[in-house]
């Protein structure tokens, strides 16, 4: 735990406490009234800082603090990204414009916390397809923002390559694993908390595709899933 006061009194938690991705405890006896959208820190009444993140979530002090706001913010951190990626093998053929977006812009219709989205064209006389751009959540910690660039720069290579209709699980999944890829290079102790949560997500499409990509990568190798993910839209 990195901070050994509670977030709501202030005072050594004592008996049963929450902790959030950031390692803040917050005593559970206090009242709260929602949690961060970004580290599920709890909000507990009549605290101040927080921040509204979309129309129906709200974003902690912290991740405020360390908050993507603007595009030229966005810039800075975006080149780093790319080079992360490229490390790993992966890079695109065509280069994608990333902008920052509302967040409420892409949440729509969604169950879950949408935080990046890329937008495709596809033909239907052409196995190829366009990559027009990627829009990333405005307000994401540069952990967040970084992660999210990676996951969306999966979709584009993917894209790029020609895997098309594969299973959500799936693309997820190989995105997903790219995601936490990135988060593994960056050595500090929220990037290897976002991995691990995103790892054990019981989300039926991203947690589970996660962990079945990667239990492929383990048995087969990371050059064979992509290959075989590509060439015939199907694991090893």
């Amino acid at each position: 735990m990195s901070d050994s006061t509670c977030t709501a009194c202030g005072a050594p938690p004592a008996d049963r406490y929450v902790v959030s991705m950031h390692g803040e405890a917050t005593c559970v006896q206090h009242p709260t009234r929602g949690q961060c959208a970004l580290c599920a820190r709890p909000r507990h009444t009549g605290e101040s800082g927080w921040s509204r993140f979309t129309s129906a979530t709200v974003r902690c002090p912290t991740c405020a603090g360390q908050a993507v706001d603007t595009q030229e913010e966005a810039r800075l951190h975006i080149p780093a990204v790319r080079t992360g990626m490229a490390a790993l093998g992966i890079e695109l053929d065509q280069r994608v414009r990333v902008t920052l977006v509302e967040p409420d812009a892409i949440n729509t219709d969604v169950v879950s916390l949408c935080l990046g989205r890329t937008l495709q064209r596809t033909w239907a006389d052409r196995a190829t397809t366009d990559v027009l751009g990627i829009e990333i959540a405005r307000g994401l910690t540069t952990t967040h923002f970084g992660a999210t660039v990676a996951h969306e720069i999966g979709h584009a290579w993917l894209a790029q390559r020609g895997a098309r209709n594969l299973s959500p699980p799936l693309e997820e999944g190989v995105c997903e694993l790219f995601s936490g890829a990135w988060l593994k290079r960056q050595r500090t102790e929220f990037a290897s908390t976002l991995r691990r949560v995103s790892l054990e997500s019981p989300d039926p499409v991203y947690g589970a595709g996660y962990r079945m990509v990667r239990d492929s990568v383990v048995s087969h190798g990371v050059a064979a899933v992509l290959d075989s993910v590509c060439r015939r839209g199907c694991l090893p």
